[in-house]
C-alpha cells in the first residue's frame, strides 16, 4: 500500500504542476464568468419574442396586482410578457379551453391563482409548453409573491403571531403541458443532461488517454525497468490509475466551487452591472452532482485500466492511435446513443443501455439528469460496472506486467492471449 501511495503522490504532484493542468483548470471559470456577464448584459435588452399569458384568478382581485408586478419593469419597446386576459373565478371548462390553447401554441402560458393561495393552502401553477415561457418562471414567482404579500398586509388580520405566516413567499409550480409529469419539472433538465453527458464523455477520453501516455512515457525512457525492480507492476498500475483520477477530481472540484460561487452571487453581479435586469437562474440538483462523481469514478476506473493496458502494448504514438481507436469508439457509442435516452428515459431500451457496463457511466448519468430512475436500476448499474471493472483490471494487469517490458514490435493477438495465461 505504501508503494502505491508513493506512485500516486509522484504522479499527482507532477500533473497538477503542469501548465496544461493550470490553464485548463482556469479556462472553465473564466468562460463561465464571461457567459454570466454576457447573459446579464443581454437580459435587459429588447426581446424578439413576447410571451402571451392568461391569468386565471380564482382568489378574486389578485390578477391585476400580478399583472402590474410582471410588467412594471418593462423598458423595451417590445415587452417580453403580455397579459392577454385576466379571468376571475373561472369555470373548469374555461381553464381547460385555455390550456388547450397553450398546447396548440395559440397561448404561451396560463397562470392559475387558486383560492387557497393567500393562506398557503395551495400553490400557484404556471401551465406552459414553450422553453421561452418556462424561462419566465423566476419572474412569475416573484410577481405572484409580491401580489400575495401586498394582499396579506392590506388585510385586517395583522396579529403579531401571524407576521411570520404573512411574509411567507408564494410557491409557483411549473406544469409542462408537453409531458405527463407535473411535479419537480425543471426546465433546465435537458441542458443539464446534455452537459453532464458531455462532461463525462470528454473526461473519460482525455484522462484515459493521459493514463495511456503515462505508461508509454516510462516505456520510452526505460524508466520502467528501474521501477519494476522495486515495485510490483500491479501496484504501479494501480497508483497510476488512481493518481490520474485524483487529478481529474481536483479539476472538477475547482470548477464546481468556482462556478457555484459565481452563480450564487449572480444577483449581486446583476445589480452592479445592469440594475433592473433579471439574474440568470441555474437549478442544479445536489443528487445529480453526487451521481456525476460516482459514475465518473466507475467509468474512469473501467476505461483507464483498458487505456493503461493499451499503453503497455505499444511503444510509439502511431501505434497508440491505432490501439486507442476501439476504446474510444466504446465511449463514442455512448454519445451516439444520447437520443435514445433523451427521447424516452424510462423505455426498456434506455434501461438496458444504461445498465450496460461500458455505456452506463454516461447514459445512467443522463437518465438521472433527465428524470431520476428507480434506485434498483442505479444500484444494478453500479454493481455491474464495479464487477466489470474488477475483471478488466485483472486482465489489464496481466497485459501490463508483460507489456511494459516489451519494446519494438507490437504483439499479435496470439501473443496477447499467451500473456493473459501467465500467472
Amino acid at each position: 500500500m505504501r508503494k502505491i501511495w508513493l506512485v500516486f503522490k509522484r504522479e499527482y504532484i507532477t500533473r497538477v504542476r503542469t501548465k496544461a493542468f493550470i490553464l485548463g483548470t482556469l479556462a472553465l471559470p473564466l468562460l463561465s464568468m464571461s457567459i454570466l456577464v454576457i447573459s446579464i448584459l443581454l437580459s435587459a435588452g429588447s426581446s424578439p419574442f413576447t410571451a402571451k399569458i392568461v391569468i386565471m384568478d380564482e382568489v378574486g382581485g389578485l390578477g391585476a396586482p400580478v399583472q402590474k408586478a410582471l410588467t412594471q419593469n418593462e423598458r423595451a419597446s417590445k415587452p417580453d410578457v403580455e397579459i392577454v386576459q385576466i379571468v376571475e373565478h373561472p369555470s373548469p371548462q374555461i381553464e381547460a379551453s385555455f390550456n388547450s390553447q397553450v398546447s396548440s401554441g395559440a397561448l404561451d402560458g396560463v397562470l392559475v391563482l387558486p383560492k387557497g393561495l393567500l393562506n398557503e393552502r395551495a400553490s400557484a401553477q404556471f401551465h406552459a409548453k414553450s422553453v421561452y415561457a418556462m424561462a419566465l418562471m423566476g419572474r412569475i414567482e416573484r410577481a405572484v409573491s409580491s401580489a400575495v404579500l401586498s394582499r396579506r398586509l392590506a388585510g385586517d388580520e395583522k396579529q403579531v403571531g401571524a407576521i411570520k405566516n404573512m411574509l411567507q413567499l408564494a410557491q409557483v409550480q411549473l406544469v409542462n403541458l408537453s409531458h405527463e409529469k407535473t411535479e419537480d419539472q425543471d426546465n433546465s433538465n435537458f441542458a443539464i443532461a446534455l452537459i453532464a453527458g458531455m462532461v463525462l464523455y470528454l473526461t473519460l477520453i482525455v484522462y484515459g488517454v493521459a493514463t495511456m501516455h503515462s505508461v508509454m512515457e516510462e516505456k520510452s525512457t526505460r524508466m520502467i525497468e528501474i521501477l519494476v525492480s522495486s515495485i510490483k507492476p500491479f501496484d504501479l498500475l494501480t497508483g497510476k490509475i488512481v493518481s490520474v483520477g485524483a487529478v481529474a477530481l481536483t479539476q472538477y472540484a475547482v470548477w464546481a466551487v468556482t462556478v457555484g460561487v459565481l452563480f450564487a452571487s449572480a444577483s449581486s453581479v446583476t445589480r452592479f452591472l445592469r440594475p433592473g435586469a433579471v439574474a440568470p437562474e441555474v437549478h442544479l440538483q445536489p443528487t445529480l452532482l453526487i451521481w456525476l462523481v460516482v459514475f465518473f469514478l466507475a467509468g474512469y476506473l473501467l476505461y483507464s485500466a483498458l487505456y493503461a493496458a493499451a499503453g503497455a502494448i505499444v511503444s510509439t504514438d502511431d501505434e497508440a492511435r491505432q490501439v486507442q481507436m476501439p476504446l474510444t469508439m466504446l465511449i463514442v457509442c455512448s454519445f451516439l446513443l444520447f437520443n435514445v435516452v433523451l427521447n424516452d428515459p424510462n423505455s426498456t431500451l434506455s434501461v438496458v443501455l444504461s445498465i450496460t457496463p461500458f455505456l452506463s457511466p454516461i447514459l445512467m448519468t443522463l437518465r438521472v439528469a433527465m428524470q431520476t430512475p428507480p434506485l434498483w436500476q442505479i444500484a444494478l448499474s453500479l454493481v455491474l460496472s464495479i464487477l466489470t471493472t474488477i475483471w478488466v483490471i485483472r486482465i489489464s494487469a496481466r497485459i501490463y506486467r508483460v507489456g511494459i517490458l516489451m519494446y519494438g514490435k507490437r504483439p499479435s493477438l496470439k501473443e496477447l492471449r499467451r500473456w493473459l495465461r501467465y500467472s
